[in-house]
């Protein structure tokens, strides 16, 4: 297809997967049930720019096993996990109890979706805006720290009519808790209707950023044993549209541009070293907490089962990727994991024009911390490992390593 100058070829797609009750869910250890219905329908959102194709799909996490068997069918491909806590596990052993039904449901929406988007490509101009002081995120980890990071949004147009809106922004998708039993988006379906709304005939694909360290204000223990009283349907409707109102009236800028190429590098990231004496150290106390009565029997009832299932000789490293698109003067770096914030700023200040930075991209294996960040333990960098059915937590320096192979894609 040959576009005009200054224009990209685009097309959009949606898909939506049916979750049975009883669907087992993702992101909470102490969620006592599967789920009892269908709050937001799940869906996988394809957006293509030329001939790279970019799929958001509302769930927890994809394995990189999943994303590697559907790359061998799409090239030039990134997916990415908005990582509500509220979908399905669709994610094989990890952040839950698989549901294969839904996973293999889940591969073909992608695939018809990517199918239909090609189709339907047409020249489209771009246009980006990032809009800062919306008071959403919080960092989680140091409640005392100001963040302020960027409601950002791209903007793709047909003859004066949107086509899709490609926003970001870097929040766990938790205002709503383990208690809930609801398939949702949470926060993230109410900003792509306001969206929707704004533009008619369009659609919204939201990508969460690196949002591993930050949320809307509390720490990820106070999700061990869910019923907050707060996080609400009522709350993820405020901060959904209080976000997209901040797109919705923000001024953007013309991203000149005549096509768009994909980048992508592998990066082998190293575990720190498994002790087999520290799991049984763990263990036990587990099963004294467990014996003296606890709110978290849940979350310790998961531990157990990591503890059980590891075996015998351990991985010590990971492998996945990270790629780079490049349209005009945009880049769109894809990052695998739940990486810090701090990811973002740097890359952004490695690039001169607009970037947006995601998070949980080609699979999602746990969390990336800073290496400062390690001394500070919690449960990012010590428990969250074992919810992941990893081994053991990355080593430190291995967000710096992903943001290296970033780098060197941003203007390769």
């Amino acid at each position: 297809m040959v576009a005009a100058a200054s224009t990209v070829a685009v097309g959009v797609a949606v898909r939506f997967v049916p979750v049975p009750v009883g669907t087992p869910m993702a992101g909470f250890a102490g969620r006592g049930s599967s789920s009892t219905g269908v709050h937001d329908p799940m869906s996988v959102r394809a957006l293509v720019i030329a001939d790279a194709a970019f799929v958001a799909v509302d769930c927890g996490a994809l394995h990189e096993r999943t994303c590697e068997e559907l790359r061998a069918e799409i090239p030039d491909l990134v997916l990415h996990a908005t990582h509500t806590h509220s979908g399905p596990c669709v994610s094989w052993e990890r952040i839950g109890t698989d549901s294969p039904h839904v996973r293999h449901a889940v591969q073909d929406a992608i695939a018809d979706a990517v199918r239909a988007a090609k189709a339907a490509r047409t020249p489209c101009s771009v246009s980006y805006t990032e809009v800062q002081g919306v008071g959403v995120a919080k960092n989680r980890r140091h409640l005392d720290r100001v963040i302020d990071p960027p409601v950002q949004a791209v903007g793709f147009d047909h003859d004066g009519a949107r086509i899709a809106t490609l926003v970001t922004y870097p929040c766990h998708p938790v205002v709503l808790d383990g208690a809930n039993t609801l398939i949702s988006s949470d926060y993230i379906s109410p900003l792509r209707t306001r969206i929707e709304t704004a533009y008619p005939g369009s659609v919204c694909i939201f990508a969460t950023g690196a949002a591993g360290d930050v949320n809307t204000g509390h720490s990820a223990e106070a999700s061990y044993v869910p019923g907050g009283s707060t996080r609400t349907f009522e709350e993820a409707e405020r901060v959904g549209t209080l976000l997209a109102d901040a797109v919705i009236g923000s001024v953007t800028t013309e991203v000149p541009v005549s096509g768009a190429v994909l980048e992508a590098a592998e990066v082998e990231l190293d575990l720190e070293p498994f002790s087999a004496d520290a799991v049984g150290r763990h263990v036990a106390a587990w099963e004294r907490e467990r014996e003296e009565g606890t709110e978290r029997e849940l979350l310790l009832e998961t531990w157990m089962q990591w503890a059980e299932a590891l075996p015998a000789a351990p991985a010590s490293t990971w492998r996945g990727r990270v790629s780079v698109l490049r349209c005009g003067d945009l880049r769109i770096a894809g990052l695998p994991g739940e990486p810090f914030l701090a990811a973002a700023d740097e890359l952004r200040s490695r690039h001169d024009g607009p970037m947006m930075v995601l998070g949980y991209c080609d699979g999602v294996p746990g969390y990336l911390p800073t290496a400062e960040e390690y001394v500070h333990g919690g449960y990012e960098v010590v428990d969250a490992h074992r919810y992941y059915a990893m081994p053991s937590p990355f080593a430190r320096g291995s967000l710096e390593r992903v943001v290296a192979a970033a780098a060197v894609l941003l203007d390769a």
